[in-house]
């Protein structure tokens, strides 16, 4: 969540550092990087909306706040109220082992940008197929059996803890085939934001110590994609 300071400067996580906190800075050398203003209402009271202009400390990127005005002095920073919106803010984005694909990766970091964005159906839909394509690359995508199939044959050769694959299903699969299945309503944050982080465990799970996992798989009979390619 972006705050704002006292000396009118927004601390946020920058989508061009990778999600890192930043602070986002309104002037250089003493003049604003420019602004406008517009009236707000809540009800019958109005109330000055400052739009302002501000730049990334750390990668040089331009970000839009708007900024609720007390009626005082007509300057800024003094006559701050409260931080209303602030764009681009980027959520928190999670570490992923070297070792997993690259197609995977791109596909969660794309997750990660739509729930940035307030797409909470979408990056949970896209969580869902981060997960189905892992059990695709570890030899768990045979004819006939489902993504709940080939969870429940992870958790069973070893490669996945049993509490892992509760919350597979309950976080992510289930999660994503509500989206995908059933009529239209509203996602919230906590719920894809669950799937976002066991999504990222799973990958580690099978990802971190790649070697440990491959022999495990090739124990249990399973064909990864390593394996395919040889």
């Amino acid at each position: 969540m972006a705050t704002l300071t006292q000396q009118g400067s927004v601390i946020a996580r920058c989508p061009d550092c990778d999600g890192a906190k930043s602070t986002f800075e309104y002037a250089s050398q003493g003049q604003s990087r420019g602004h406008m203003t517009k009236m707000g209402y809540r009800g019958d009271r109005g109330f000055r909306v400052r739009f302002q202009l501000f730049k990334c400390a750390g990668c040089g990127r331009a970000g839009l706040g708007a900024i609720r005005m007390r009626d005082v002095h007509d300057s800024y920073p003094e006559d701050i109220f409260e931080l209303l919106d602030f764009f681009p803010e980027a959520k928190e984005r999670l570490p992923l082992p070297a070792a997993v694909p690259k197609g995977i990766q791109n596909e969660f970091r794309e997750a990660e940008k739509c729930v940035e964005h307030e797409c909470y159906r979408a990056g949970a839909a896209l969580f869902r197929s981060v997960l189905d394509k892992t059990m695709r690359a570890n030899g768990y995508k045979t004819k006939g059996a489902t993504l709940e199939d080939q969870i429940d044959k992870a958790a069973a050769d070893g490669v996945i803890t049993a509490a892992r694959k509760r919350r597979a299903h309950e976080e992510i699969r289930v999660l994503g085939n509500d989206v995908l299945h059933d009529e239209w309503h509203a996602i919230s944050l906590d719920d894809v934001e669950a799937a976002h982080r066991y999504v990222q465990r799973i990958l580690e799970d099978l990802y971190d110590n790649r070697d440990s996992v491959l022999k495990q798989l090739r124990d249990a009979k399973r064909v990864p994609d390593e394996d395919k390619r040889e």
